[in-house]
């Protein structure tokens, strides 16, 4: 494999350590399997951001394909489809996710809204959807909710990062006719205030992902138990995310609203206590 490769390997492996998803409330056994998805993920999402090597993609891609059909491959690969085999997970996810970091290479405006979600089908929503395979909870109704919470997770960072996207990347991910609408030019993106089209762009898109989770707080309630309490935890902190994009102004051009290790006491109650937000 080429030294990109190596190099992203090396960093998921960092990270995986610390992996903030698959947290301690799952069962133990079930941990190590999400950490495996995520230093995946992460791998690939090194090589287009960090390094921006469409050909080392490909090599991660074919590495995959390998340790899928039991070929020799890198470790963290063949212990991936361990889990494959194990949960039995559609193999497909995985590719639409590569296909998504694909994209990321090859396209950095989206037309309009419908083109934005087309991306999160795979960028985002199957992330979920292997997690509900690893919980042995994945059914329509379910794969559903799911899509709805991993699609406004994927808006509200890219609400979050609308200026280091278009600076550090040159992406914009707001839909163009929304950005028109509100007279909104990509220059806009690199002001140091932020004008108030942005801040009517980014509150639709904070508004839809908003809707999306007030409808994907049934997921948690549907799957019940420690695998419930994971997704209702998540949840809980995207919603946090929402009101300090509301508190702000949507102000994306100063400030980067977060969770805090200060936000954990909060959270951890809204999560263990049968409270919904108001969104």
């Amino acid at each position: 494999m080429g030294s990109d490769v190596d190099n992203a390997t090396r960093l998921a492996q960092e990270h995986y350590e610390n992996f903030p998803v698959g947290s301690r409330f799952l069962p133990k056994a079930l941990r190590p399997h999400v950490h495996r998805l995520y230093a995946f993920a992460r791998v690939a999402d090194d090589l287009v951001d960090e390094a921006g090597d469409l050909a080392a993609l490909h090599e991660w891609r074919s590495a995959t394909r390998d340790a899928l059909d039991g070929r020799p491959s890198i470790q963290l690969l063949v212990n991936l489809a361990s889990t494959v085999r194990e949960f039995a997970l559609p193999e497909t996810l995985l590719f639409r996710l590569l296909d998504a970091f694909e994209r990321d290479l090859a396209q950095g405006r989206y037309t309009d809204m419908d083109d934005l979600l087309s991306y999160c089908r795979d960028s985002a929503d199957p992330v979920g959807r292997l997690m509900l395979h690893l919980f042995r909870r994945a059914d329509a109704v379910n794969e559903h909710l799911s899509d709805r919470i991993c699609t406004g997770l994927q808006i509200l960072n890219h609400c979050q990062d609308v200026r280091s996207d278009y600076l550090e990347r040159d992406r914009v991910y707001l839909p163009a006719d929304r950005m028109l609408h509100f007279g909104v030019s990509v220059d806009d993106l690199a002001a140091d205030t932020t004008s108030r089209g942005l801040q009517r762009v980014v509150a639709e898109l904070v508004d839809d992902c908003a809707a999306r989770f007030a409808e994907g707080f049934e997921l948690p309630r549907r799957l019940g138990g420690r695998s419930g309490l994971e997704i209702r935890a998540v949840l809980q902190a995207a919603c946090v995310i929402v009101d300090r994009m509301r508190t702000m102004n949507y102000d994306v051009a100063r400030r980067r609203p977060t969770i805090h290790k200060a936000d954990a006491p909060e959270l951890l109650l809204r999560t263990l206590l049968p409270w919904k937000p108001r969104l």
